[in-house]
């Protein structure tokens, strides 16, 4: 037991100075009026009441006395508020850090880990002094600071309610990084979006509610943030979950499609149980699955030909985690590009846009180059029909509503007029270009392409690996005969580089990219056709055919649709004859989508599992499928961690209780209140009887 005085000296005078006063009470001598009586039999009372009030009698026994001495006993008490070491802590900044991440709805703790941690956390706060400040937290794999510093418990138990579960990732390293930002020197504390700037680091306790579920953080600088892990759920809680699930082709049987599953076990046990495929909600096939303890288990499913479809895997196991006994798989659309080839004559191109693999993601049109003069192909161009025109030796008078690849050729320069595309003209195209002098590249606006002066022979030094077109390219062994540097817009970017300079570059043109390779794969002479290259005769070639219409087009190569994590973003490759798309979420919801300038989105609305689909305008079947699933085999594994590692330290469990100082002046109180209830009660008995 332990004693906090509450008053100062000149207080504690006043206070102790009334229990004499009270006492003083019983012994005053009331001036009574002078009367005569013929007896005082009936006087009893009265005469007794002269006998207490004179100061030289003894004082009698009177309960009121007693109970207005032990009231004020206890007053005094309570003003030294003794203690001793509980679940309470006194004058302090706390930051409550609650874990709400996929394996914290777990239902090993009742009735899931996350409620039970919003539960101690709500204990806690009950509990502070009226002095304490606090911070509420949610972590997953992003800190959302759902509270700042406040002493009023009515908020803190307000945005702690509101923490909601998510599929997330655990990670703690942003949400410490928060809290050692906001408790640290700059920005100590905030209340109503105001913060409070300190010239001195303040102290803070963070009580950490998790399953400890993250990765290690490394050398994280936290302050004087004083960690207090609280663990959330049991040691040895057992589960089996889904860390993979795709869609493939199968090499050995045509029109075939397999579906793959990888299914762990996190358990000390063997299990077995069953697991059931579905396709558009109706039952497909179903397989019996038996998985070693602490150990991991392939599926396959054999499918037929389907153009299109969603899947779903379902495990027929009860375990704590039913967020990981589900995955996702779509089957992506069918969705031909358009392609237009515009070329004087080229075997190896036509060849390499005729093979097999092409013509399962694009339509190809091949022209001559006077087909640019052509009505059709004015209006073709400005209503964006193709996703993809090759322009080979040639140009066009404008640019076309889509995207385009130059090969030997330059594009031309950007109108000034709104419009891209040219009017109806019989003009002829030539198919002659032009290198620009050094004058032409100091003036020309930076938005045009450029071309330096025809050199050879070129070789080829290097290729950008980070762009589709040219990550698997081998270019050592091509050889180029003549060739011009390619200057693209500042915008641009290089792809490949040979020892006279850039050959190939890529820039953006609003919703459109352009593409230009400095080079032409044949060359009309006097003699006829001569190739420029042996690159159309080298298995590179091919390759990097097909990679550009995949990635200039947007074409769809893989069955199986791709697949995040819930709450990542992903990437979705959209055709340029559209404008407007939506995209559907799992629960029937649509989201309106914006391609904004570039060719590719990037879509961040993924927190919900399960398949997405993306429409185009005035379309009804989707034009492309993703899908959100957990696999995460950290957050399937539900074994709470005794302890976790902080930067260089290891920070154990503080258990379910914390232990502070635990008050008892207010129960102190509430007894004291009570003796003058009892007290007003006595008192009226006696005056009334």
């Amino acid at each position: 037991m332990n004693w906090i005085s509450t008053l100062s000296p000149w207080q504690w005078v006043i206070l102790l100075a009334i229990p004499p006063a009270v006492l003083s009470l019983y012994f005053l001598k009331l001036k009574r009026k002078q009367l005569a009586v013929p007896s005082t039999m009936l006087w009893r009372k009265a005469v007794e009441d002269v006998h207490v009030n004179s100061i030289w009698q003894r004082l009698r026994k009177n309960l009121l006395l007693l109970l207005q001495l032990l009231f004020l006993a206890l007053l005094i008490l309570a003003c030294l508020r003794p203690g001793w070491s509980g679940q309470n802590r006194v004058g302090e900044r706390r930051i409550y850090i609650v874990d709400n991440s996929a394996s914290m709805q777990a239902t090993d703790v009742d009735p899931t880990r996350l409620d039970a941690a919003k539960k101690r956390v709500r204990e806690l706060i009950e509990e502070t002094s009226s002095d304490d400040v606090g911070m509420v937290i949610a972590f997953s794999d992003r800190a959302d600071v759902r509270q700042g510093f406040t002493k009023e418990r009515n908020k803190l138990l307000s945005s702690l309610d509101s923490i909601q579960p998510t599929m997330h990732n655990t990670d703690l390293t942003e949400a410490l990084r928060a809290a050692a930002g906001l408790a640290n020197p700059g920005r100590s504390s905030f209340e109503d979006l105001t913060d409070i700037q300190v010239a001195d680091a303040v102290p803070a306790t963070v009580y950490l509610l998790s399953d400890g579920g993250f990765s290690d953080l490394g050398d994280l600088d936290i302050g004087k943030l004083q960690i207090k892990y609280i663990p959330i759920g049991e040691t040895t809680t057992a589960n089996v979950g889904i860390v993979s699930f795709a869609v493939q082709r199968s090499e050995d049987k045509e029109n075939q499609l397999e579906a793959f599953a990888r299914i762990m076990n996190h358990g000390s046990s063997q299990v077995s149980f069953t697991a059931s495929m579905e396709l558009d909600g109706k039952l497909l096939d179903a397989s019996t699955v038996t998985i070693e303890p602490n150990a991991e288990a392939g599926l396959l499913f054999e499918l037929s030909e389907l153009e299109q479809g969603q899947l779903k895997l379902i495990l027929d196991y009860a375990d704590s985690l039913a967020a990981d006994n589900v995955a996702y798989a779509a089957i992506r659309p069918e969705r031909p590009i358009n392609v237009l080839l515009v070329t004087p004559g080229n075997s190896a191109l036509e060849t390499a846009l005729q093979t097999a693999r092409v013509q399962q993601i694009a339509s190809l049109q091949i022209e001559g180059i006077s087909f640019l003069t052509d009505p059709k192909y004015f209006e073709s161009a400005s209503s964006s029909i193709y996703d993809l025109i090759v322009f080979d030796q040639c140009s066009p008078v404008a640019l076309p509503q889509s995207n385009t690849l130059f090969i030997g050729s330059l594009p031309p320069r950007e109108p000034t007029s709104e419009s891209n595309v040219a009017p109806t003209t019989t003009e002829a195209i030539s198919t002659e270009t032009k290198p620009e002098s050094s004058a032409e590249a100091t003036t020309q606006p930076q938005s045009n392409w450029g071309f330096g002066e025809l050199q050879g022979p070129v070789v080829v030094l290097d290729v950008n690996r980070s762009n589709p077109m040219t990550q698997y390219l081998e270019m050592g062994s091509v050889g180029i005969v003549e060739a011009r540097t390619v200057r693209p817009p500042e915008s641009g970017d290089i792809l490949m580089i040979g020892d006279a300079g850039p050959l190939f570059g890529i820039a953006s043109r609003g919703p459109f990219q352009d593409a230009v390779l400095g080079f032409s794969i044949v060359q009309a002479t006097g003699q006829g056709v001569e190739y420029n290259t042996n690159w159309g005769i080298k298995p590179s070639f091919p390759v990097f055919v097909y990679s550009a219409v995949e990635f200039l087009g947007g074409g769809i190569t893989e069955s199986s649709a791709p697949t995040v994590q819930p709450g990542w973003p992903i990437g979705l490759q959209l055709s340029s004859r559209f404008k407007n798309f939506e995209v559907a979420f799992p629960n029937g919801t649509r989201s309106e989508l914006v391609r904004g300038d570039e060719s590719r989105s990037i879509f961040t609305q993924t927190d919900q599992p399960g398949p997405y689909a993306v429409f185009a305008d005035g379309l009804e079947r989707p034009i492309e499928t993703f899908c959100v699933n957990l696999f995460s085999t950290r957050e399937s594994n539900l074994a709470t961690e005794e302890t976790v590692k902080m930067g260089y330290e290891k920070v154990a469990a503080s258990g379910t209780t914390v232990q502070a100082r635990q008050e008892t002046w207010r129960w102190i109180l509430l007894v004291g209140l009570a003796m003058l209830v009892v007290e007003w009660i006595v008192f009226n008995r006696r005056v009334f009887l």
